[in-house]
């Protein structure tokens, strides 16, 4: 998968890591030495229980359960902030809306630094420093 900028007509990124699971989220680029890029999504506004579940009372009690703990044992952090903690390079991390506008951007985040935005953005890029997007940009996974 590549990152393709709309607003400029360039690709920004030949490759990019989706990272789907609590784990490939947790690792994250850690395992990296050199920069490369990542793509999530947050789980902040979303419902962590299938659809299906909700049609019987005891699917219907699991979802309030699911939901009441779903808090306490996701970390805040997937919701709508990220680190660099424990990274051996600096990143450019952009938090994207439905329609891949750059609604913010942190240029340069070096390692053990924290960045966090509105919640209602649930997707997420982390580019190597000196990427060619600015805010407003539109930009495309394909």
């Amino acid at each position: 998968m590549k990152v393709f900028n709309k607003t400029k007509n360039c690709v920004v990124v030949e490759e990019v890591e989706v990272a789907w699971t609590f784990k490939e989220k947790s690792e994250g680029l850690l395992k990296y030495e050199m920069p490369h890029a990542m793509y999530f999504e947050t789980r902040w506004g979303t419902c962590p229980v299938p659809y299906v579940e909700h049609k019987i009372f005891g699917e219907k009690m699991k979802h309030v359960f699911r939901n009441i703990i779903h808090p306490v044992i996701d970390f805040s952090l997937f919701w709508c902030g990220v680190h660099t903690f424990g990274m051996k390079f600096p990143i450019d991390v952009l938090v994207l809306d439905e329609s891949g506008m750059v609604k913010k951007i942190r240029k340069n985040m070096k390692p053990g630094k924290f960045f966090f935005w509105n919640p209602k953005h649930r997707r997420i890029l982390e580019l190597p420093v000196g990427s060619e997007v600015e805010e407003g940009d539109v930009v495309d996974l394909i």
